[in-house]
């Protein structure tokens, strides 16, 4: 193999490696702030990101009951707006639609998390084996009290680093000053 063509493929490898991983920290964060921002009162927010969320930390498994188009049909609608966007725009490209798949593809990781093993297709047992997916014992992390921890839910390799990093607690020192978290008694 020539060293160009070496380089080329090592340099695609790494940008699906960090696209994959920016979208698995996209979803964190929006994880983190249903978890944490607003209330089940608080105006389209409440209604339709907080009190799904925590009917699902008082009944992990209830998100296997509503249906997967559900949450499916507003990302897909959410990722062709922005890829159309993009596209409009000038700012179309592969590493744009890679990223927007893979953040619209957190929602089904979760769900998937949620689901027995044996229920799983073959395809996303292989990748959790290879460490490519996150499995349910990682996710459990983040179901235990206080619930702060392990928002990430697409890859195995996000949430280790930026739980030893802190970097949910900063963030909570940044936002909560200035938006609140009336949900979370160790932020009040």
């Amino acid at each position: 193999m020539h060293p160009e063509v070496f380089v080329a493929i090592a340099g695609v490898a790494l940008q699906l490696f960090l696209l994959i991983t920016a979208a698995d920290l996209l979803g964190g964060l929006f994880h983190w702030a249903e978890d944490t921002l607003g209330s089940e009162d608080t105006p389209i927010w409440g209604p339709v990101f907080v009190r799904p969320s925590s009917r699902h930390h008082d009944q992990p498994t209830y998100i296997l009951n509503v249906p997967w188009q559900r949450g499916a049909g507003l990302i897909a609608v959410t990722v062709a707006v922005v890829l159309a966007g993009a596209w409009l725009i000038g700012l179309f490209s592969w590493q744009l639609v890679v990223f927007a798949l893979f953040s619209g593809m957190n929602d089904l990781a979760h769900r998937l998390e949620h689901t027995p093993t044996r229920d799983l297709p073959n395809v996303v047992r292989i990748l959790r084996r290879l460490r490519l997916l996150q499995d349910s014992r990682h996710h459990w992390q983040h179901h235990k009290a206080p619930h702060t921890s392990h928002y990430c839910v697409l890859t195995p390799w996000v949430n280790p680093v930026l739980d030893s990093l802190g970097f949910w607690r900063g963030l909570e020192r940044l936002v909560v000053p200035i938006l609140g978290a009336p949900r979370r008694p160790d932020l009040r």
